[in-house]
């Protein structure tokens, strides 16, 4: 599927071959007919008549989507009506006598004019020739009226990792929140418009970030590395005009295709399904651990520099000493003064009490006389 590199290039073909040039002429499909499918929302007239008698200003490019803004035209030609064009999974961009973008997955067949599968064939003043072509017709060429930027589905996505990469910062803030698999957080294209299967393996891959962790348990560091990495890949890409092969040898993106288990640097690759699409990644490279804790541990260590921060880090590392127990109050010192140094007398003891003497029994009474 066309990517940013690629569609890059097309923007860049377009620009080279048709700046400044009017057009004279707008085809359709190989026999002539109007394929409704790819313009979606409007009819062959309307938009050979946004078309005709109008020169290519500027080609411009957000993520996946390029549009023309074209200029001048009869009194009868809508101006304010510009073509916009998504390439789906096959579309492509080609010149007569040039040669057209290359993609891995598919090559556009120039040696007869139009080209096969041709959707559209634009021809312009100056002599050149241009054709959109899509076998498989996941793509849209529909007109946009006003400013594109400021309507669906351009106003829709998100940052454009050539033309305005964030600062690291705010592309942290972007991921941290989400609780989806890294691999399917990039394929989001109302963060990173542009980014596609390939480059977001190959981003995780260049980071060393397994495709299955969540974004928001990735640290800081991490969601930099990614940064780093998405910038390195898209620049490097666009510069080789989206040539596979001007891409860096050492590019998982040359060994990832059609699932045949291979290595890179070595090291085997494997596939799996993440966020339901194919992705390829390097285990040795990109380990799976436990990024929570490491989040939890290096917040812990920031927070136990301050007062307030220690406790929190008791908290989240359970490792965590225990807190060191009260030490006893020693007695309160007593001062001794001289008046009380004085030793009192000693009390004399009572001498024990003698025991009473037994009481003596009493005399037996003496017999009554006896009475004669």
């Amino acid at each position: 599927m066309p990517e940013l590199p690629e569609v890059e290039s097309a923007r860049a073909l377009c620009e080279e071959h048709c700046l400044g040039a009017t057009v004279v002429g707008v085809a359709f499909l190989e026999d002539g007919s109007f394929d409704e499918k790819i313009f979606a929302g409007t009819t062959a007239k309307a938009f050979k008549a946004a078309l005709m008698g109008r020169t290519l200003g500027v080609a411009r490019r957000l993520g996946k989507h390029m549009w023309w803004e074209m200029h001048g035209g009869g009194a009868k030609t809508p101006e304010s009506l510009s073509p916009l064009f998504h390439f789906g999974m096959t579309g492509a961009m080609s010149v007569k006598g040039e040669g057209a973008s290359k993609y891995k997955s598919f090559v556009v067949d120039t040696s007869s004019w139009p080209p096969r599968f041709a959707k559209l064939v634009v021809t312009f003043d100056n002599g050149v020739s241009l054709a959109y072509t899509d076998p498989r017709r996941f793509g849209r060429v529909r007109l946009v009226a006003g400013d594109v930027e400021a309507s669906p589905p351009i106003s829709d996505l998100g940052f454009d990792p050539l033309l305005a990469m964030p600062p690291d910062a705010e592309f942290a803030a972007m991921y941290a929140a989400r609780a989806a698999p890294i691999k399917a957080a990039l394929l989001d294209q109302k963060i990173a418009a542009g980014v596609g299967n390939w480059i977001a393996d190959e981003v995780l891959y260049h980071a060393g970030v397994h495709p299955e962790t969540r974004a928001k348990d990735l640290s800081r560091a991490q969601l930099s590395e990614i940064r780093r990495a998405m910038g390195f890949v898209v620049e490097t890409a666009c510069r080789a005009g989206a040539d596979a092969e001007l891409f860096p040898s050492d590019w998982l993106f040359h060994h990832r295709w059609g699932k045949v288990a291979g290595k890179v640097g070595g090291k085997p690759i494997s596939f799996i399904t993440v966020g339901g699409r194919t992705t390829a990644f390097v285990a040795a490279v990109q380990k799976k651990g436990d990024a929570s804790a490491a989040k939890a541990k290096a917040r812990a260590t920031k927070a136990a520099d301050t007062e307030v921060g220690k406790r929190t880090a008791r908290r989240e590392v359970k490792t965590a000493a225990p807190p060191p127990k009260k030490a006893k109050k020693a007695p309160p010192v007593v001062r001794v003064t001289p008046a009380a140094k004085k030793v009192a007398p000693a009390k004399r003891r009572a001498p024990p009490k003698r025991a009473a003497p037994p009481k003596r029994a009493a005399p037996p009474k003496a017999r009554a006389a006896r009475v004669r």
